[in-house]
């Protein structure tokens, strides 16, 4: 696979790893999805495992959408892990910690030579919906994920900002209630944003509340089996009238807008930008979000910043890793120690 100028790259390979989906595409520089497809991440599997099945995604799309590898420009591969930019893992919370340490673009280029481009997974959708999503246009942009874990991103000058340390954004670790006795397995602490308002925070939360509200819709929709209650089914309920699920959203979205509330103070962005598949819930979950960022921002002009919900739904990763391709961003320094 020959290397092209930048200026010249018109297709990329994205593919986005996470805890529970891999995600690919073949996307065109204009932003049109040539081919695309989900699979499911093996559970805490080894790297080795993940990786046959990323090489067996890649060859799936490669014959659906008729594309041969030749034609490819570059892959970009935004992943649930702190990943250099040339593809070292240094860490990991959502995947087996037999990642850490991995060296993913070796492994990746002894079979498929290319140009790569790498990315945690909240740069890469920060970058999807900044160039093809609904932060086109926002120089000063924040994008939240919140899904398996809570994370952001932030553009300044229309430029991806890491800080001074690297990996800036871990707004899924500010403390909300440090007396709580919800403990996060990522960053080992309690009451942090993600044990309030992830996947697993809603999980819990409707656990707790149907237990103290046995007629809730929740219940009949598991057939009384509290665990097969997903966020799918709470926002379902929801929508549907269930006064037990909506304040299980309700309070999931108090506590994303206390976490809204720090981010916009610090960074002022004029638009906030929210994702991943717990955003899908919509109104449930940002409604209660922007109440308390306009009821507590500070100072009051920080409260006119807009919170608005992804365009680009389960795919503004894969989006980002192509916008990598396309416009050469390298996201941290392949120096960084392990």
């Amino acid at each position: 696979m020959a290397v092209l100028p930048v200026s010249s790259r018109n297709l990329a390979l994205a593919i986005d790893i996470g805890g529970t989906h891999i995600k690919a595409g073949i996307i065109t520089r204009d932003g049109r999805l040539r081919a695309s497809t989900v699979a499911e991440t093996p559970a805490k599997s080894s790297p080795e495992t993940v990786v046959e099945h990323v090489f067996g995604v890649i060859r799936g799309l490669c014959a659906e959408s008729r594309t041969d590898l030749e034609q490819i420009d570059g892959i970009g591969i935004s992943m649930a892990a702190f990943i250099t930019a040339d593809g070292v893992i240094t860490a990991t919370a959502h995947l087996s910690q037999e990642w850490v340490g991995y060296d993913l673009r070796a492994r990746l280029s002894a079979e498929l030579p290319a140009e790569y481009y790498f990315s945690l997974d909240t740069p890469a959708p920060t970058l999807g919906e900044a160039y093809y999503g609904a932060g086109r246009g926002i120089p000063e942009l924040a994008y939240v994920t919140v899904s398996t874990g809570i994370g952001a991103g932030i553009l300044v000058n229309g430029k991806y900002y890491i800080g001074g340390l690297g990996w800036a954004g871990g707004v899924g670790h500010i403390i909300i209630d440090e007396n709580s006795s919800r403990r996060c397995e990522g960053c080992g602490n309690y009451g942090c944003l993600e044990t309030f308002a992830s996947k697993h925070a809603i999980i819990l939360t409707a656990q707790e509340l149907v237990n103290a509200e046995p007629g809730s819709q929740i219940l009949a929709l598991v057939q009384g089996n509290l665990e097969r209650i997903t966020p799918q089914i709470v926002c379902e309920a929801a929508q549907a009238g269930d006064a037990t699920a909506g304040e299980v959203f309700r309070r999931a979205g108090h506590a994303l807008g206390l976490g809204l509330v720090s981010l916009a103070d610090i960074v002022a962005p004029s638009r906030i930008v929210v994702g991943g598949g717990i955003a899908r819930a919509g109104e449930l979950l940002l409604g209660p979000a922007r109440e308390v960022v306009q009821a507590r921002a500070y100072p009051p002009r920080i409260r006119q910043v807009e919170i608005v919900q992804a365009e680009l739904g389960d795919q503004s990763g894969i989006f980002g890793a192509a916008a990598m391709v396309f416009h050469d961003l390298r996201i941290n320094s392949p120096i960084e120690g392990l």
